[in-house]
């Protein structure tokens, strides 16, 4: 009596103390293993047991990836197959010739080359997907398999792939000294440069599609204008007039991308009145509206807030932000800015089937890319970069 007496004492003294016994005990004999946990300390499961315990909400939270809107606005416009070893993209560089005449001169009636046409070679991108028969066949099955492995690795794989395509559209896909990306695709970094100022990269590119961009010029060349493309400021002064300088006709930008932070940029410079919120529909991606341009951020674009992942691919540029103009064109074959795609199925973004060729039950398989990025006219788009407030 004496003790159950000092007991209530102690309870009625101390009640959050009591509560919280009282729910780790209750907790304790539902679940056993609780106390293992606690002794322990956190368990780092591996990947049978992150998708097969025994309580677990639906789905995966992606803690890695980010989010680029390039590559999918790319392929809203353009996919189209080639067929052959080469993608051929004709441009005209040169008038036709002609003049003021007065009655009985002769005409000058000799053909000059006014059009030409770059070669780009498809350059090949892979995911690898690796299961156990053991995983996918005993022990992924069941109630106790909330989603399927196989589906979560799938997902995953498309992302990363996604992601490679994304970070490489930014950057370029020559043999360069010290810099060889022969085997990426053809990106946006030597497209909208004009063979005498540096990129974002500090690379010049005196050739663009097999042509030297002097023995056509301006015809390869991204314009300059007021605004020089190593620009310090993203005030509405460089924004207005790098985006007037890609305007010829009716044609313009359709899109601005830029980082986080550049888009912070943007939102200090302007004024409350100048920031209109709008979305992209092609992409459903939300941006500000600037002209007639919708300005939309690139997570993947080169920024002092990305990263030189060794998976992935660089997407640091520590000297500044950067900033690109983009005149995709219109959609379907008269597009300006080519996502080419192979025919073959298994190459577009097909996987391949897992395969074993081991002796155990570990099967992989590989999802695919064939293709390449051109631009056709550069003189419609433009890119800055270095910019640092």
């Amino acid at each position: 009596m004496h003790l159950l007496k000092r007991v209530d004492a102690f309870v009625r003294a101390n009640p959050l103390f009591t509560s919280l016994l009282l729910m780790l005990l209750a907790l304790l004999t539902q679940h056993p293993g609780t106390g293992l946990l606690l002794l322990a300390g956190p368990i780092l499961l591996d990947d049978v047991n992150t998708v097969t315990t025994k309580t677990i909400m639906p789905g995966v939270v992606d803690n890695f990836f980010k989010a680029g809107p390039l590559i999918a606005y790319l392929k809203s416009r353009f996919t189209r197959r080639w067929i052959g070893p080469q993608i051929q993209e004709n441009y005209m560089y040169a008038p036709m010739k002609g003049g003021a005449y007065k009655k009985g001169a002769t005409f000058n009636i000799l053909k000059r080359q006014t059009r030409s046409g770059m070669l780009f070679t498809p350059r090949y991108y892979e995911v690898n997907v690796t299961e156990f028969l053991e995983d996918i066949e005993v022990e992924q099955v069941g109630p106790n398999a909330v989603f399927n492995v196989v589906k979560t690795d799938m997902a995953e794989a498309a992302l990363t792939m996604s992601a490679i395509l994304e970070i490489a559209a930014f950057h370029h896909g020559q043999a360069l000294a010290g810099d060889d990306r022969s085997a990426e695709i053809n990106g946006l970094e030597e497209i909208l440069t004009d063979g005498t100022n540096v990129t974002w990269t500090g690379s010049t590119f005196t050739s663009y599609g097999g042509q030297l961009r002097v023995s056509v010029s301006p015809a390869l060349n991204s314009p300059v204008g007021l605004i020089t493309p190593s620009v310090a400021g993203m005030s509405f002064r460089a924004l207005q007039h790098s985006y007037l300088s890609t305007c010829i006709g009716n044609e313009h930008p359709a899109i601005g991308l830029t980082t986080n932070r550049g888009m912070g940029y943007i939102a200090e410079t302007f004024l409350p009145h100048q920031i209109v919120d709008v979305v992209d529909p092609e992409i459903n991606w939300p941006g500000l509206k600037f002209n007639q341009a919708k300005i939309v951020v690139s997570q993947y674009a080169p920024g002092a807030d990305g990263v030189n992942d060794p998976d992935l691919g660089n997407y640091l540029a520590s000297a500044g932000e950067t900033f690109w103009w983009v005149n995709p064109g219109p959609q379907g074959d008269d597009a300006y800015i080519r996502l080419y795609i192979a025919q073959s199925p298994k190459f577009a973004f097909g996987f391949t089937g897992f395969k074993g060729a081991r002796d155990d039950n570990m099967v992989s398989g590989q999802i695919l890319f064939a293709g390449n990025l051109t631009g056709r006219a550069p003189r419609l788009s433009r890119a800055l970069f270095g910019i640092a407030k």
